[in-house]
């Protein structure tokens, strides 16, 4: 199967959009193991509750969307 590649960027708006809350700040990151890996930078609340959440977006969009380079 084919993934679509996405940059950085593309990556974390559609994480943000996922999550529903404008107020976080999301990084992705190249990562060796998963391909790459988001990181919550600021939140409005608790920074590991969104990064838990932030995960498991990540995780169904890998799926389908690589990371571009």
């Amino acid at each position: 199967m084919v993934k679509d590649r996405k940059t950085a960027d593309q990556l974390s708006e559609m994480i943000i959009s996922a999550l529903g809350i404008r107020e976080v700040d999301v990084n992705v990151r190249k990562d060796h193991a998963y391909g790459w890996q988001p990181t919550v930078i600021s939140s409005p609340g608790d920074s590991i509750g969104y990064q838990r959440r932030v995960e498991e977006i990540a995780h169904r969009l890998r799926f389908q969307f690589d990371l571009r380079e």
